[in-house]
């Protein structure tokens, strides 16, 4: 955390008493519950709350609070005081009157990492290894996805396991029965690359990065190898608690009609397929990522997007529908793949 953050924090903290029961420790872990926003005189910005209103705190400065009615308020530093957002749709224009800094507050996640951290306090004692493994996890983007109930039993049917170099966690074309957490150590993993069609490491793992969840969705053999790099220790959940508290509240599937009637309102078609059955037919208008790719090329995505991601079957879309409600996106897996979309498709790419 930077010294400009940590000292906007400690303003709010002390003048406005905001964050009320959220630790210190839980903020730094979870800089995604406020956005801050350095403005110069005469600068401007758009602003809208989410599904609960947020809020809006001038930490130091002051500006103008415009609504959608064109009704305007001033607002200071000095006031001590904060601006309810609207929620969605619903947005505001703020004008700086002088330099200014100002936080706005997730409410809605907010609140609901507060409640994790008393889930977690109850389930460890502060400070104890035990205590620290599940603020990792909390800090998971699955975790933070999910209903309450489902993070409050998933934090309580962790597991810890120790491993070490060498040790292979998941083996491509094997079996899985977990999804991974990493708490402690390093790990490689491998895939087969889809042009050179042969096993090649396609990333590093560290401290909070997860796994597994491939061959959990598609209730298929392992599509990687994940092997150690150093000793550690991984958090796992069973494959039965995976697909109950995880896979059913992220991945979002709909029928072929829904999905054509999504698509045909905005939003993008994602094909996750390979290239070579992406070239012989594909939904048009979309997008191609292969699955073995969408990790690495989230970043090419619009967040402000809406997506259904689709394959050939429906089971390497769930997978994408995962992931991409892991990082934060609006995604829906289509059920059945293209072999349920009754709708044309491109006509086939000649070859040359």
């Amino acid at each position: 955390m930077s010294l400009k953050t940590t000292h906007i924090l400690k303003i709010l903290r002390e003048r406005f008493h905001a964050f009320p029961g959220l630790s210190d420790r839980c903020l730094t872990e979870s800089l995604q519950i406020f956005r801050l926003f350095d403005l110069r005189e005469g600068e401007g910005l758009r602003l809208t709350g989410g599904d609960l209103p947020d809020r809006l705190y001038v930490a130091i400065g002051r500006v103008a609070i415009t609504d959608a009615e064109g009704r305007r308020q001033e607002l200071a530093a000095a006031d001590r005081g904060y601006f309810l957002l609207p929620p969605l749709p619903a947005a505001v224009t703020v004008e700086a009157l002088d330099d200014a800094h100002l936080c706005h507050i997730d409410t809605a996640l907010a609140d609901y990492l507060l409640t994790l951290e008393q889930v977690a306090r109850s389930l460890a004692e502060p400070g104890s290894p035990r205590d620290d493994y599940l603020r990792l996890v909390r800090a998971t983007a699955p975790f933070q996805r999910i209903p309450l109930e489902n993070a409050e039993l998933a934090l309580a049917s962790l597991r810890e396991r120790q491993v070490k170099a060498g040790d292979e966690i998941l083996r491509m074309g094997k079996e899985a029965d977990a999804f991974h957490v990493i708490a402690a150590g390093r790990a490689e993993l491998w895939q087969i690359d889809d042009e050179e069609g042969i096993p090649m490491k396609a990333a590093e793992l560290g401290h909070g990065d997860a796994f597994g969840e491939d061959a959990l969705l598609t209730g298929k053999i392992s599509p990687v190898t994940v092997r150690m790099l150093q000793d550690g220790i991984l958090l796992e959940l069973t494959r039965e608690d995976f697909n109950r508290l995880l896979a059913r509240p992220l991945v979002r599937e709909v029928d072929t009609p829904v999905a054509k009637a999504m698509i045909d309102n905005q939003y993008v078609a994602l094909d996750v397929r390979l290239q070579e059955e992406f070239d012989e037919g594909h939904i048009p208008g979309a997008t191609l990522i292969p699955l073995s790719q969408l990790r690495q090329r989230a970043s090419e995505l619009d967040p402000a997007a809406r997506y259904v991601a689709y394959c050939r079957s429906g089971r390497r879309s769930a997978v994408a529908a995962f992931l991409l409600s892991q990082l934060g996106f609006d995604a829906v897996s289509m059920a059945g793949g293209v072999l349920a979309w009754n709708d044309p498709l491109t006509e086939p790419v000649p070859e040359e």
